[in-house]
């Protein structure tokens, strides 16, 4: 099981975080408790070899082979699961406001979504799905989607200046930022900012915040921190020990100490060591 990871084009980088592939030649085991835990992030994903089975609140979804999707930024965790085979998807992973401009749909229309490209109008539709399949190779397919996101990005409107402000400034104080703190920094009331967050993001800004403090404790994580010193952070971030638990088992499902001693997760994990 492994994740490579392809730099965006530099003309992307500002809509575009990270693409990555994963490559298993055992697919994702149930005993792995393979879980994508939010970033706060959509996707675009293509399933190059075998389907994937999905289960999120309740709800089991399977993404065929040589199909591509797009996947709303998340609040709740997924667990992935495939049969036992070779097992190949190429990731694209947007800015949390790097998807706006490229799909022009408001984003809080998908959050928690999972569209394939035939329920997408415009230049993401199936007959996009046909050329894909047709590229020769991982390469020729990951080299097709960012000719076709550059396309999207240079015939549609730029980000929003005031969101990528507040969602960069909640990123660098790891979602310890408040959103009285982006009122007091941009001098526009929450209503507005949170209107904004939510076309242009999909979820408010008390949200993104959330996932960016759970997020700074799920990379540590990932570089094989102990409990104990990520436990001894938590006071940085979170009012008190309840508050961190009650956050990251909503991000994951889990327990903290659970989820740190006894979820192996390696999918969720080697897509946060970048």
């Amino acid at each position: 099981m492994r994740v490579s990871y392809v730099e965006p084009r530099t003309e992307l980088r500002p809509y575009v975080q990270s693409i990555w592939v994963f490559e298993s030649h055992v697919g994702l085991p149930l005993s792995d408790h393979s879980l994508a835990a939010p970033n706060g992030c959509a996707k675009l994903i293509f399933n190059c070899e075998n389907s994937l089975i999905t289960d999120a609140m309740g709800r089991r979804n399977r993404s065929q082979e040589q199909s591509l999707y797009f996947i709303g930024v998340r609040s709740v965790p997924v667990s992935l699961s495939s049969t036992p085979r070779m097992t190949c998807f190429i990731g694209v992973e947007f800015h949390p406001c790097g998807a706006y401009p490229i799909l022009k749909i408001p984003m809080d229309e998908l959050t928690d979504r999972r569209l394939s490209a035939d329920e997408l109008s415009g230049t993401w539709n199936q007959s996009l799905t046909e050329i894909l399949r047709n590229c020769e190779g991982v390469g020729g397919k990951i080299d097709f989607i960012q000719d076709r996101l550059w396309q999207c990005v240079s015939h549609g409107q730029p980000q929003n200046p005031l969101v990528a402000f507040c969602v960069d400034f909640l990123k660098r104080s790891n979602g310890s930022a408040t959103v009285l703190d982006l009122e007091r920094r941009t001098g526009y009331e929450r209503r507005h900012l949170e209107k904004l967050f939510n076309e242009n993001v999909g979820v408010p800004p008390k949200m993104l915040a959330g996932i960016f403090r759970f997020q700074s404790f799920h990379r540590k994580l990932a570089h094989a921190a102990s409990f104990e010193s990520v436990r001894s952070d938590v006071h940085k971030y979170f009012y008190d020990e309840a508050h961190f638990n009650k956050s990251f088992k909503k991000m994951t499902g889990f327990s903290p100490k659970h989820y740190f001693l006894k979820v192996p997760n390696r999918f969720g994990r080697l897509l946060s060591q970048q």
